[in-house]
């Protein structure tokens, strides 16, 4: 049987989310469409048996943050899907070799997306390239470990407000995070403002500005507490939906905001750096647990040149890489990188390699996240050069480590 892939028109979206909502187990609820979901139709793609769409897949046009600060264009995937029906016939393969192909054709050196199953996309050159962690803490030991002596304020302001100052403290916050996805206008109110409660609990959102003295606005975090009164005593667990801030001084003072939020037993957050502060600002360190820690962003090269010459590196060096792609092996080969803290050069070579690696392993280790010399313990990276692996290391460091916020 013969299937047909191509973008959507807009009177076919409903069938389109339709399935791929069933794809997910989903049903599909038939609401009126957000612009978001509507947006770049000519970048989604649907696989059709007959008059049937059996598979999906879509690319948001986004920016990614790289080391070093500079911002690129990136292949956001997402909605991807096949019916039950149809599922080992070669329609996922198809859908992500048309999207990379899309991408390349764009000029997009990554391609970048969250997963739903961490077994499915490493066969495709996707990568972990950020991790994210749910965090804890018992409330009646939330103590800090000193006072927090911040010049500035926090304010509680109403939807409205959020809705515009909020979108322009992330613009600003996430041009300096490494690994940070951008966030355009139409993102905010299907995604943000439409919170899926089952990520951190139900309640009403809570939004809470930080105001430095010069009356910048440089921090926020929303929560919703979710209420149990057992016998007239309060359980009730206060949920971090996101906090950001462009200021360590910011993010102190909104860490101790919500410590003192009255009638919470618990405070959980769902989606945190793995570099979070918090836990060196308590009295009592061990009371903040990590509940998980889970792959968030994953990535592809498009083009493995482009994107290692876009960032910069924590220090000088040079490393001949040898890339292995199986699924695009064109897309692989042998590069010479010459990197520093002012910008970087990469381009094929024949020059004999440092490290060996396949395009998965680089992709983690392109934001910083993850280091060389961890994959290469893992059997994943091999060292033919010795001190190679120092070297990128070295070079490949970041700080603050890589982090996404952004769901798509």
């Amino acid at each position: 049987m013969s299937y047909f892939l191509r973008p959507i028109a807009p009177e076919e979206f409903d069938d389109f989310a339709r399935a791929e909502f069933t794809a997910f187990g989903e049903r599909w609820p038939g609401e009126e469409h957000p612009a978001w979901a509507t947006g770049e139709l000519d970048r989604t793609l649907a696989v059709f048996d007959g008059d049937e769409v059996v598979g999906t897949g879509r690319i948001y046009s986004l920016e990614l943050t790289l080391p070093g600060g500079a911002t690129v264009p990136t292949a956001a995937v997402s909605a991807i899907g096949v019916l039950p029906t149809h599922r080992r016939r070669g329609i996922l393969t198809a859908i992500m070799q048309q999207q990379l192909d899309d991408a390349e054709a764009r000029g997009e050196s990554t391609a970048v997306l969250t997963a739903s199953e961490g077994t499915i996309y490493r066969r495709f050159g996707y990568g972990v390239a950020t991790l994210h962690s749910s965090l804890e803490l018992d409330r009646g030991h939330s103590a800090f470990l000193s006072e927090v002596n911040v010049d500035g304020r926090c304010r509680l302001i109403g939807d409205d407000d959020a809705r515009k100052v909020l979108p322009e403290i992330f613009e600003r916050a996430r041009r300096a995070q490494p690994g940070a996805i951008s966030r355009p206008e139409s993102w905010w109110p299907s995604q943000y403002f439409n919170f899926d409660e089952s990520k951190v609990g139900s309640g009403t959102s809570f939004h809470v500005v930080h105001e430095a003295s010069t009356g910048e606005l440089d921090g926020y975090v929303t929560y919703g507490i979710e209420h149990n009164w057992d016998n007239g005593i309060p359980r009730n667990r206060l949920g971090v939906r996101e906090l950001t801030t462009t200021s360590a001084g910011a993010r102190r003072a909104l860490w101790r905001y919500i410590a003192d939020v009255d009638l919470v037993e618990t405070i959980r957050t769902w989606n945190s750096p793995v570099d979070e502060p918090l836990r060196w600002m308590l009295r009592e360190s061990r009371r903040q647990t990590v509940v998980r820690l889970h792959d968030h962003l994953w990535a592809r090269f498009v083009d493995v040149a482009a994107a290692l010459a876009s960032r910069r590196y924590a220090v000088g060096g040079e490393l001949v890489l040898e890339v292995h792609d199986a699924f695009r092996p064109g897309a692989g080969g042998r590069f010479r990188l010459t990197g520093g803290p002012d910008g970087a050069q990469c381009a094929r070579t024949s020059a004999a390699p440092d490290l060996t690696c396949h395009t998965t392993e680089l992709a983690s280790m392109f934001l910083g996240g993850v280091r060389a010399g961890e994959l290469a313990r893992a059997g994943l990276v091999e060292e033919s050069v010795t001190g190679a692996l120092a070297r990128a290391d070295a070079m490949f460091a970041v700080d603050p480590l890589p982090y996404s916020q952004t769901w798509f």
